[in-house]
């Protein structure tokens, strides 16, 4: 009887699914239920088998969804397409293969791929050799995750962040034939929106025609491009519909019960707590055993709390060799009181931003490989990083507004969140567990509107809303510590950009602008104004978009009128002089507004961070010193110092002061340097040491092996590990060395993520 009813689901089913096309699911049930087979009627069969002739491509291993598959016409048919999908969808791969296609029979390409984040470099770039590798092609393309001074490969793959881009355009010498620009709501994002449309306007003046393809997760964004791109008509494929179903349930703890009812119905059961209390972390034990589960949680220190919550209430667990491993690695390449080791050990993990790309990988790898069951994470979730789990725990989901109250998260942020509950392939439907929804600040996350509210990019959006702070910027007197002034100063070197450029009535006559007539005057006459007031020429001005040119324009006249250049001229990050004199300059750039730290750190204690993270020195020696500081300081005797707060505000410093603050501002140094050793026709060299700073290398082969994709982290221990004659170009390259036993001596996690990249 059993038997029979589970056969009549499956055959219900499998109808079902093909009907709608969605025959990764097919694909799922013949995984789970190999032995269980039902025959149709003839039409039925015929029906079903055409369904999913149609949705099989030949250049792919799988058969598609009805989406995917008019996702992947509408590419081969050479269009420009905008693709809307939730996360769980499959765009992405679709796009990666058909971009590996094109670039792999074509005699010669290059393809741009911009993602919003570092952490994302890596995955996508892991995702292009597995499908190169797929077709036999991993050999033959150069995946590129860093600006470079020499040539490129015939057939390359820019994988880059925005600021990375931007860079290796400088040269004015790129042509791509692809652009694909992956998250690409983040057009609209308040600190980095203005930036990639700039990127994206630098790479449209060197590249005729290049193929564009547009991917987001929401379609209130698939305007936002018209006037970024004017003139390209877009094919649009847009969906709602993801292969893996969401389950959103209101999660209450009611006396010695927890009440969980489906979202917006009457369907509601009680079960027994087996916990006092209401804690998350025992909500999330109850309900999320035997599978993989994300808890998100706003800041980094609540992740680390909840996650050493989950792991001190699991009582008895097999720790297994893959989490023993990831555990040594932590204590003996990060630190040994990092309580993410002890919570490894308990298969039990935290996620955010800073954190060593090393951990990050190796956790994503863990989770994917399931032997992680819980792991709390911040926004990173937002940002597409694919971290898929069966169930997803949600509590009072707000973001930061940096001094200000917590701010509700955006609406494409929540369903990227809730779009990591379930993986394709893996999962016919995950599960959002709203957990006390009647105490979250706000409440209307999951409300259905008929219509969403069509976004438009940051630049449009702050000329028509904050009008005056662009005045300010323009005149170069917007505060230069305030939280926004990249974004102010961005959108004023634009502007003085396309007036130099003659296509400032682009913007001025563009749909997304709301200026009444007067304004747009006055705006155009301040724009005018601020060119007049150009001591430097408007392309050395758009090398560092984030600097005004006010802040240059000093910085230019300082160097002009300095005798002894020699003095101020940057070494190799090797040098014994570097910590001198980059404590001299960044004083300098501070002095004239081009270089604002975020926090109250003293110039030296960020020379010496730069320092040691430039010339290849370990994390774990930083963090070590930064924790006896904190020992040194302490107010009182008995108090106690946090060593995760150390690796936090060690990795924030980095990220943020060293690899974006100080890097923007001694790129703008070295241009203005460099022109005006020029101008004086002087016999010397500068370094381009902001590319070095924002890599955390500088020697040769160690950029190799990042640029190849492995974390920061993993590059070093290679390198460490190798006799200096021996060249690693490629992937290839560096496996091949694998086989040989040359690194016999690497730890186990950096092994694996480096064989992670070639799967």
């Amino acid at each position: 009887m059993w038997f029979n009813r589970r056969l009549q689901i499956i055959a219900i089913a499998k109808k079902v699914f093909s009907n709608a096309g969605d025959f990764p699911n097919i694909k799922l049930i013949d995984k789970n239920y190999p032995s269980l087979s039902f025959k149709y009627n003839f039409y039925s069969e015929a029906e079903m088998d055409f369904r999913q002739e149609l949705n099989t491509v030949e250049d792919l291993n799988f058969p598609l969804t009805d989406f995917q598959r008019s996702l992947w016409e509408n590419l081969i048919a050479d269009e420009d397409v905008i693709t809307v999908a939730p996360t769980s969808a499959g765009k992405t791969h679709i796009i990666l293969s058909y971009l590996v296609r094109r670039i792999m029979d074509s005699d010669g390409a290059f393809a741009a791929i911009i993602v919003p984040t570092r952490a994302l470099i890596s995955e996508v770039a892991n995702k292009l050799y597995e499908i190169a590798k797929e077709h036999n092609f991993d050999q033959q393309i150069e995946i590129c995750t860093v600006p470079k001074d020499n040539t490129y490969a015939n057939k390359t793959f820019f994988v880059m962040t925005q600021e990375r881009l931007f860079d290796a355009l400088q040269t004015g010498d790129l042509t791509f034939n692809y652009l694909f620009i992956d998250e690409a709501h983040n057009i609209t994002d308040e600190s980095r929106g203005v930036l990639l449309h700039l990127t994206i306007d630098k790479l449209l003046e060197t590249s005729d025609y290049p193929q564009v393809i547009i991917s987001m997760p929401s379609a209130s964004y698939q305007d936002s491009f018209s006037t970024v791109f004017d003139g390209v008509e877009f094919t649009k494929e847009i969906t709602s519909v993801s292969p893996v179903a969401k389950i959103l349930m209101e999660v209450r703890p009611v006396g010695r019960n927890l009440t969980i009812q489906r979202l917006n119905t009457e369907d509601k059961i009680e079960i027994p707590k087996g916990f006092n209390g209401k804690h998350l972390s025992d909500i999330a034990i109850k309900l999320g055993q035997g599978h993989c589960n994300i808890i998100y949680r706003n800041q980094t220190d609540h992740c680390e709390v909840i996650a050493r919550n989950i792991a001190e209430k699991i009582e008895f667990f097999n720790t297994t060799n893959e989490l023993e491993e990831a555990a040594d690695y932590v204590e003996e390449f990060i630190h040994d009181r990092f309580t993410l080791a002890s919570n490894l050990r308990k298969g039990v993990a935290f996620h955010y931003g800073p954190l060593p790309s090393s951990l990050r990988v190796m956790i994503e790898n863990l989770v994917k490989e399931e032997q992680i069951k819980f792991v709390a994470c911040t926004s990173t979730l937002a940002e597409g990083v694919n971290l898929p789990a069966k169930n997803l725990f949600l509590f009072k989901p707000m973001q930061s507004a940096g001094m200000g109250a917590p701010e509700r998260l955006d609406d494409v942020k929540v369903n990227n969140i809730t779009g990591r509950a379930g993986r394709m392939l893996e999962h016919f439907a995950g599960n959002v567990f709203i957990v006390e929804p009647e105490e979250w600040q706000v409440q209307d996350y999951f409300e259905e509107v008929d219509t969403d509210e069509q976004k438009i990019p940051t630049f449009f959006k702050a000329l028509n809303e904050e009008l005056e702070h662009v005045y300010l910027a323009l005149k170069g007197q917007y505060a230069h510590d305030a939280e926004e002034q990249y974004k102010f100063y961005t959108i004023a070197n634009k502007l003085i950009k396309e007036l130099a450029e003659g296509n400032i009535d682009r913007t001025l006559e563009a749909n997304e602008l709301e200026l009444d007539p007067e304004d747009v005057e006055s705006l155009h006459m301040a724009v005018k104004n601020a060119y007049k007031s150009l001591l430097v020429a408007p392309f050395t001005l758009e090398a560092s978009p984030t600097i005004g040119y006010i802040q240059q324009n000093k910085l230019f006249k300082f160097l002009n009128d300095t005798t002894n250049l020699n003095e101020w001229v940057l070494p190799h990050p090797k040098s014994k002089d570097l910590y001198k004199v980059l404590v001299k300059v960044c004083e300098k750039l501070t002095e004239f507004g081009v270089f604002t730290p975020t926090g109250d750190y003293q110039m030296t204690y960020m020379g010496v961070i730069a320092t040691k993270w430039v010339q290849g020195g370990s994390l774990k020696d930083i963090i070590t010193e930064q924790l006896e500081w904190m020992e040194n300081h302490k107010k009182k005797e008995t108090d106690l110092v946090n060593p995760n707060k150390a690796v936090r505000d060690v990795i924030k410093v980095i990220n943020n002061d060293i690899r974006f603050r100080m890097a923007n501002a001694l790129r703008c140094y070295q241009v203005l340097l460099s022109n005006v050793i020029k101008l004086k026709k002087l016999d010397l060299n500068s370094i381009k040491l902001h590319t070095y700073i924002e890599i955390g290398a500088s020697d040769e082969r160690m950029i190799d092996l990042i640029n190849i994709g492995l974390s920061r982290e993993a590059a070093k221990e290679v390198n460490d590990k190798l006799s200096a004659n021996v060249e690693i170009e490629s992937l290839h390259g560096l496996l091949e060395l694998l086989k040989t036993n040359k690194l016999n001596s690497l730890h186990p996690i950096t092994r694996k993520e480096v064989l992670s990249m070639s799967k």
